[in-house]
């Protein structure tokens, strides 16, 4: 059965606190929302559904209003199934930062199963003096039970425009069956993390940081990975591993050292 969801949400500054200020949404996105130690507002988006099935549209807009602070994120791993229908699932998630706003977007992996057929597109549009980080962990399938690149196509997009004019346009898709077999496509790592820091304020001095303190040290984490500024106002950080941990360990390096150096705040702890 085919499910569309729908969660549309506008978080505002209203006397001083971050508030879910209009909500909109359609079975099965809900959320859980309370104020984090520095007074952003934490939304957990979750799902009354096992995940995505081909097929399936889900949505999600937010609206983050001038100085307004969200941290968003999910419970748990996005299960991404096949079903009857080739159609692909499409995942379409639009978000609108005001000025001076802020927006951490860090959901959990992504688990395509054998014969997913995934579409994801994902755009970030800023506001002078606006700010975001999003991450993105892709697996290669169901890794306990053997499964890895067994799915049919996953495709993933990423855009970002500042003030109106497109800065960022990134897409990734992968069919495991028309590309190089399994452990060879990326040198025989398995899982693939992006980490997405948006910010007029960026210099040179973050980018040495991260490629001289933060990537000789991961292969530690058994990781591999790279970093460079976009043109404008943003960084990128590729990772690839062996396990969504290590990724996941990864990013929140690289994340409390942002949130510290760009939003003057302490590490968010997130229990999951």
């Amino acid at each position: 059965m085919t499910v569309t969801g729908e969660w549309r949400g506008t978080v505002s500054k209203m006397k001083g606190r971050n508030v879910l200020a209009h909500l909109k949404r359609h079975f099965p996105l809900t959320e859980v929302e309370f104020e984090g130690e520095n007074g952003e507002l934490i939304i957990y988006l979750m799902s009354g559904s096992p995940g995505l099935f081909n097929g399936d549209r889900q949505r999600v807009c937010c609206r983050i209003t001038d100085e307004a602070h969200l941290f968003l994120t999910n419970p748990s791993a996005t299960e991404l199934h096949p079903s009857l229908i080739e159609e692909a699932i499409h995942q379409t998630e639009t978000f609108q930062l005001g000025e001076n706003s802020i927006l951490e977007y860090l959901p959990e992996p992504l688990i395509p199963f054998k014969g997913a057929n995934f579409k994801g597109k994902t755009s970030l549009y800023m506001e002078e003096g606006s700010q975001a980080i999003v991450s993105e962990i892709i697996t290669p399938g169901r890794v306990g039970r053997g499964e890895r690149f067994e799915y049919k196509r996953f495709a993933s997009q990423f855009e970002v425009f500042w003030q109106g004019e497109l800065q960022v346009w990134d897409s990734f898709q992968l069919e495991p069956r028309m590309d190089r077999e399994g452990p060879e496509l990326f040198n025989r790592y398995t899982h693939i993390g992006t980490l997405w820091i948006l910010s007029e304020t960026l210099s040179a001095g973050d980018l040495e940081y991260i490629q001289h303190k933060v990537i000789p040290k991961l292969p530690q984490l058994d990781c591999y990975g790279g970093a460079s500024l976009l043109p404008k106002n943003g960084m990128i950080i590729r990772l690839l591993g062996h396990s969504s941990q290590e990724l996941q360990e990864a990013i929140k390096i690289c994340w409390d050292y942002f949130r510290q150096q760009l939003f003057h705040m302490q590490p968010l702890e997130v229990i999951k």
